[in-house]
């Protein structure tokens, strides 16, 4: 038994000894191309559009900046933007503005029941007091208008205590603002919340990232 291990050895070790010496002389490796056929390129990746031809940096960043109530003051802000050497498009929106928010008792079937309603409404010294007259809330009684939500839910909830279903809504009006766009080339940073506070320092206004288009 001993003599048929060791003779496995030494066949294993010879073996190995002819395949990397005399086993590799007539070998040789597959090329790589073939006759009337195109060899493999490999491609360098494309960049991002969103990036230089010349470089990685970024090309642009494009904003929206706004809203403005007056067009005036977004042209202002325009010139101002064109002036720092960037392109700019002013676009209007229609969008819907909260006037005030209004307290009220629902609308009653007459006129002559929302006046007893009134009259109840005199002995808890409520003084702030109107019947409407036309429109949708015909016959409801106003209980007073108020520029804050918080202050019109407050006095809404006073009414209720006292024992009317008073309801609070907020009335609105259409209205049009304006908005910058501009691309901005990166790093640039014009500084359009300095100059916006320089015109309007109580404006409320955001620079909103964008998609580029222009």
């Amino acid at each position: 038994m001993r003599f048929i291990i060791i003779a496995l050895v030494l066949f294993n070790i010879l073996f190995f000894i002819w395949a990397n010496t005399l086993g590799n002389t007539n070998y040789k490796p597959p090329t790589l191309t073939k006759e009337g056929l195109p060899s493999i390129q490999l491609l360098k990746p494309l960049l991002s559009d969103t990036y230089r031809s010349k470089g990685s940096k970024l090309q642009s960043s494009c904003y929206t900046f706004g809203p403005f109530n007056s067009e005036k003051t977004a042209r202002s802000i325009a010139r101002k933007i064109n002036d720092f050497g960037l392109a700019t498009a002013l676009k209007k929106q229609k969008t819907m503005q909260t006037l005030n928010f209004l307290v009220y008792l629902q609308p009653y079937a007459s006129r002559e029941e929302a006046q007893n309603v009134v009259k109840d409404i005199r002995k808890n010294k409520i003084k702030d007091y109107k019947i409407i007259e036309t429109g949708p809330y015909k016959n409801a009684i106003a209980l007073g208008s108020f520029e804050n939500l918080d202050k019109a839910r407050r006095h809404s909830e006073y009414i209720r205590f006292l024992g009317y279903d008073a309801k609070y809504t907020a009335q609105k009006k259409q209205k049009e603002v304006f908005w910058i766009e501009y691309d901005e080339p990166f790093s640039s940073n014009a500084p359009v919340m300095r100059w916006m506070k320089e015109i309007d320092a109580m404006a409320s206004v955001q620079k909103i990232p964008k998609v580029c288009d222009f």
